[in-house]
């Protein structure tokens, strides 16, 4: 499958919903651990998110690209402050299930699973490809990532970044995706001095029980 080329309209759609998932993924997940104690710190975390929000209509995704990117590292902030309260493991897995809600169709399907991967992916100018494989998988392999490039522009404009690696959140992130599609994936991770890129194999729940990632050269991440 060819890399997936997205108009300026649907990657404003796609980041406005991303921003979407992730907020209220962490807010059901506030709600899950009976945590009253922490409502006023989120919800002054919720108006920096929400404040001076473009126009849906607006036609520069990366207005709404901004807006995602404030909240993820807000919440992200939010959670490492709470450490052992809050997990970002289990941010991704209610990120993937409100992303299920959300996308309900495809259950099963590896290749409808790599797309949503490969339609995030290309938010970032990701160099990637998407190829089906047997007994029903798919492949989803990046060889630039541009989440790297993003994070490393965001981090010069003083954008505070809470975690050292992007892949630290984003494995987790891609799991739950794949997961809340009923499929499996192993994963690995590979960089060298000019790129950092991963690669998926996703397989149908029934083929595969065991969700799993292997990160190699972990201490170059």
């Amino acid at each position: 499958m060819s890399p997936i080329a997205l108009t300026p309209d649907q990657q404003g759609a796609l980041w406005r919903q991303r921003m979407f998932e992730a907020h209220s993924a962490m807010t059901a997940y506030l709600i899950e651990q009976h945590r009253p104690e922490d409502l006023a710190d989120w919800v002054q975390v919720t108006e920096k998110i929400y404040h001076d929000l473009p126009s849906p209509q607006v036609g520069d995704s990366t207005q709404w690209q901004a807006v995602f990117f404030r909240a993820q590292a807000l919440i992200e902030q939010f959670i490492v402050q709470r450490a052992g309260v809050y997990d970002l493991d289990d941010w991704a897995t209610a990120t993937g299930q409100v992303y299920r809600a959300l996308e309900p169709a495809g259950q099963g399907d590896p290749q409808v699973a790599a797309e949503r991967l490969g339609r995030q992916a290309s938010l970032y100018g990701t160099r990637f490809d998407i190829q089906a494989l047997s007994a029903k998988g798919a492949l989803f392999k990046v060889h630039h990532c541009g989440i790297w490039d993003y994070r490393e522009r965001a981090r010069a404009r003083g954008v505070p970044i809470t975690l050292k690696s992007a892949c630290t959140y984003c494995t987790k992130l891609l799991s739950s995706l794949v997961q809340a599609k009923g499929c499996n994936a192993r994963w690995e991770l590979f960089s060298d001095p000019q790129d950092h890129g991963c690669e998926w194999t996703i397989t149908p729940d029934s083929l595969n029980s065991t969700l799993t990632g292997r990160l190699e050269h972990e201490r170059d991440y």
